[in-house]
């Protein structure tokens, strides 16, 4: 398709752009008070339609990654026909150093105002901080249920600051990626490639970014839709984690009628036993209890993994260290990780960055080199392997692993005795 139109990739560029707009919009409209039955039926139906359009296009995520992999097979077969103006710029160097965000996403900004507000003094910390936190608390929301960022998680992290030692490596870690980003650019502009592959090469750019900032503005709209499932939980008496396991149409229906219209049980049901979703050609289905976990089984069999030893992943960034393994599975018990031991998940998001900080390196399950995890390890220079796809069900806390980013492998040395 990139091929038959050259505006395609903006197109998709700019209407990605759009939904973050759209989300900030929401953000805005929604009020933070009781809401009556036609101000929520309003709202959820927004709500459906924003959240239809984001993951519309969001399945592009899953693109992106076998987009760059057509462009380095392209590179690959035309690098030789092009000058470049410095004979030091080889192509393995090329293809390490222009894939980087086009600029950074919300998550990453916030890193580099907190790093500001140490330097203030007096009153100012305390007026920066109140506006600090106003600006980014809702970045630890992924559930509308979840709790915002307050002021002492911000007040901590401000606290380790003030060490000059780590204010130094932290300031060092943001200015090398920052000149990283500066010199993508910047050799990207400066070759002689036809200007149909630089515009791909653009066009993964702005994805890195606008992959993390899209997720950064749908906690924003998270944020905003607390009121709305604040309202539906009087009105439907029940907890909000358990409304958030209706569907649209039963919470529409359920609007409209004056009541519910499926049975509390079946809610609860969903809540503390799991449910699967299914989506086919012929219609959805929504499923509880045995079945869940006989549809698991199937698509995820656990055979062979107690006697795994070795892992191979993708690197993210270089490196081979040695640890103690922390597995975490809940991004709100990040901060269960301990100085120096290699965090080990399915996938990372901005409430890992202390952790990943802390951390000698990262593994996870998920993503691919535009990912959260593979971004973040390039800016804090953190060994990273991604994509292992079991590496938080065949490692536990507590092992001795090595983590050879060099390789992409990650092997379990020594189980705890």
């Amino acid at each position: 398709m990139m091929n038959e139109d050259e505006k395609f990739s903006k197109q998709i560029v700019q209407e990605l752009l759009d939904i973050i707009e759209w989300g900030k919009r929401l953000n805005k409209i929604i009020p933070q008070r009781d809401l009556s039955r036609e101000e929520m039926e309003e709202f959820v139906l927004m709500h459906l339609d924003w959240w239809i359009s984001f993951f519309e296009v969001a399945y592009l995520w899953f693109c992106a990654e076998d987009i760059k992999q057509m462009i380095d097979k392209e590179l690959d077969k035309i690098w030789k026909d092009f000058d470049y103006d410095e004979e030091s710029v080889t192509l393995s160097h090329f293809k390490e150093s222009v894939y980087r965000p086009m600029k950074w996403p919300l998550s990453s900004v916030e890193q580099r105002d907190l790093l500001s507000i140490t330097k203030l003094q007096g009153k100012e910390i305390q007026e920066a901080l109140h506006k600090h936190v106003e600006k980014y608390k809702h970045l630890a929301l992924h559930n509308i249920d979840d709790e915002c960022f307050n002021e002492d998680y911000y007040k901590s992290r401000l606290h380790s600051l003030e060490n000059d030692e780590e204010y130094e490596n932290q300031k060092r870690l943001m200015d090398t990626a920052d000149k990283e980003v500066h010199y993508a650019t910047g050799i990207l502009n400066s070759s002689s490639l036809p200007t149909w592959i630089k515009d791909r090469i653009d066009f993964v750019r702005w994805f890195m970014y606008i992959r993390t900032e899209s997720i950064d503005h749908f906690m924003l709209v998270n944020s905003a839709y607390k009121s709305v499932f604040k309202s539906l939980s009087k009105e439907f008496n029940l907890a909000m984690e358990e409304v958030l396991h209706m569907t649209y149409e039963e919470i529409i229906y359920s609007l409209r009628k004056g009541e519910l219209t499926i049975s509390k049980e079946l809610i609860k049901s969903r809540t503390h036993e799991g449910y699967a979703f299914l989506i086919g050609v012929h219609g959805s289905y929504i499923t509880t209890g045995k079945e869940v976990d006989e549809l698991h089984k199937l698509l995820i069999p656990d055979e062979g993994k107690k006697e795994i030893k070795e892992l191979k992943g993708q690197t993210a960034f270089k490196g081979i260290v040695k640890g103690r393994a922390r597995i975490i599975l809940d991004r709100r018990n990040s901060d269960e990780l301990k100085k120096g031991e290699i965090l080990v998940t399915t996938m990372t998001s901005p409430e890992f960055v202390p952790a990943m900080k802390l951390s000698e390196g990262i593994i996870t399950n998920e993503g691919g080199v535009l990912c959260h995890a593979a971004i973040m390890s390039r800016e804090l220079r953190k060994p990273c392997v991604i994509g292992t796809k079991i590496a938080t069900e065949v490692i536990k806390t507590g092992d001795i692993i090595e983590l050879d980013a060099d390789t992409g492998i990650v092997r379990i040395l020594k189980k705890p005795s």
